[in-house]
């Protein structure tokens, strides 16, 4: 009660708070329940609220740990493209070479029904070759055999 405390009885004898403002400053103990009701329910929400900025936290620290490992994963693929080009590049120039090698054996050699070879028809030529050499059976007459054994010589220096 304000009568037993030293500094409402203080003040209340220095005149500074009247009788009834001494009765309206008490406090009432709904008053108190009310506000401790309150502050329970304050300090529970923060609790919610901590444990969800935890949560959040938590999904947070494995969102940036999955956008690493993509981005990891990101530049191994790159670098792994990077480096099937160059070997893209390499073997084209050796198929680019391989042909040439092919088209200057083959100049000489005229096969039936078609131009001498030139990298017009490069892919023609080679698809009658291996059309022939894969079905050997209808080439079996000596002029076809005589044909057959000169694309063999001629084709025998490329190194591959």
């Amino acid at each position: 009660s304000l009568s037993g405390c030293p500094r409402a009885t203080f003040a209340g004898k220095k005149g500074k708070l009247s009788g009834d403002e001494i009765l309206n400053t008490k406090f009432k103990t709904s008053d108190v329940l009310e506000n401790d009701e309150e502050i329970k329910q304050l300090n529970k929400e923060i609790s919610e609220l901590n444990e969800s900025n935890s949560e959040m936290e938590a999904a947070m620290v494995k969102l940036q740990s999955q956008i690493s490992t993509m981005e990891k994963n990101l530049k191994n693929i790159e670098e792994e493209n990077k480096m099937i080009e160059e070997q893209n590049e390499a073997l084209f120039l050796e198929l680019s070479g391989l042909s040439q090698a092919l088209i200057q054996s083959l100049a000489n050699i005229r096969l039936p029904h078609m131009e001498p070879i030139s990298e017009q028809n490069f892919e023609a030529y080679v698809n009658t070759l291996t059309d022939m050499y894969s079905n050997q059976e209808c080439y079996q007459n000596p002029e076809n055999k005589d044909l057959l054994e000169s694309i063999k010589q001629a084709v025998k220096g490329i190194q591959v």
